[in-house]
Formats: structure tokens, C-alpha cells, sequence
């Protein structure tokens, strides 16, 4: 595990691309169930008036990241290897601010099981 993070090819960055999307994905699914409840509260300030409206929810977390990550992808072929040594960190940190909201959905939606079945 620690040499996937420390490593920065090519091929890991791009798998690290792709885990960082998917983890964006579930973020907004997971915001947008946990909003549904009435019990939760998007905290991204940036975030509160897209929430309020589906489908620029899905422009602003899945086409538009799509769109950024596959340019990503594209461009990082001409990187250097300073370059993708400081992407390989930066990566790193994104993945594990969205690993971390992702737990925190899954917390909320563990009490909320709680608090609907007392």
C-alpha cells in the first residue's frame, strides 16, 4: 500500500486519478441521500446552492471533474518527473480529503440507522 502512494508513474497516477472520481462520485450520492433524510447539512459552503438543484449537482461533481480528470490524464503524459512526483502529493491529499468525507457520509448514515430505529 505504501509503495502505491509513494509511487509516481505514470500508470499509478492515473489509477490514483481514477479512485479520486470515484470518490467525488460517492460524495455527491452520498450528500444528496443524506440531504433527503432532513437530518443533514451540506457544510461546503460552495456547495449549498448546487445541492439545492440535481442537475447542476451532477454538472459541477461528475461531467465537470470527467471532464478535468481525462484532461489531467492527457497532459500528464508530457509531465515532468518533478512534476509528477508534486501531482503524486497533491493526488494523495485530495484522495484522502474525499476518503474522509466519504467515512464521515458513511458515519452519518450508520446514525441515522440508529436514530430511526429507536
Amino acid at each position: 500500500m505504501m509503495a502505491f502512494i509513494k509511487n509516481y508513474n505514470l500508470e499509478n497516477i492515473r489509477n490514483k486519478l481514477v479512485i479520486l472520481y470515484f470518490l467525488n462520485v460517492t460524495d455527491i450520492i452520498f450528500t444528496l441521500l443524506l440531504l433527503n433524510t432532513g437530518f443533514y447539512m451540506e457544510a461546503n459552503p460552495f456547495m449549498i446552492k448546487a445541492v439545492q438543484n440535481l442537475s447542476i449537482s451532477f454538472i459541477l461533481k461528475i461531467v465537470l471533474p470527467a471532464i478535468l480528470l481525462l484532461y489531467l490524464s492527457l497532459r500528464i503524459k508530457k509531465a515532468t518527473d518533478y512534476q509528477l512526483k508534486i501531482s503524486n502529493i497533491i493526488i494523495n491529499i485530495a484522495t484522502t480529503a474525499y476518503a474522509l468525507i466519504n467515512v464521515s457520509h458513511l458515519i452519518w448514515f450508520s446514525l441515522l440507522d440508529i436514530l430511526l430505529v429507536l
